[in-house]
């Protein structure tokens, strides 16, 4: 039982992956609120996904279960994969069945479902959430 996603964050060659067993529910808008949380850092990457990371992980870094981070892969799925590009400002959402091979990356032709550029993305899914 979950709602299981994973967001990833590419950095170059590589993507940091973030699970969360109960991340699903309204995924997209707590990434752009993560996201956007993290605007002042874009340009650094490290700080960027660190911000994001923690937004998104909120009060719970403490558990011992939840959440997981992954390098070029993702672990349990059921959702669709969301990738942020903070180096490229892009954000680009990729099919949970067909562009993922074994859990390991792997993107055929780079072919999204769509991509969009990271402001837009933030000012289209983020909303005012309930804590």
């Amino acid at each position: 039982m979950g709602d299981r996603a994973n967001f990833g964050f590419r950095d170059g060659e590589n993507t940091i992956f973030l699970y969360g067993h109960w991340a699903g529910y309204q995924m997209l808008a707590q990434l752009a609120n993560a996201v956007n949380e993290a605007e002042p850092r874009w340009s650094d990457n490290g700080y960027a996904v660190r911000i994001a990371v923690s937004h998104l992980v909120g009060d719970q870094w403490t558990e011992k279960t939840g959440w997981g981070l992954y390098v070029n892969q993702i672990a349990d799925n059921e959702h669709h994969v969301p990738i942020v590009d903070f180096q490229n400002r892009t954000f680009a959402l990729y099919e949970h069945n067909r562009t993922w091979d074994n859990t390991k990356i792997k993107f055929l032709a780079d072919n999204p479902k769509f991509t969009m550029p990271l402001d837009e993305f933030v000012a289209k899914y983020q909303k005012v959430l309930a804590p």
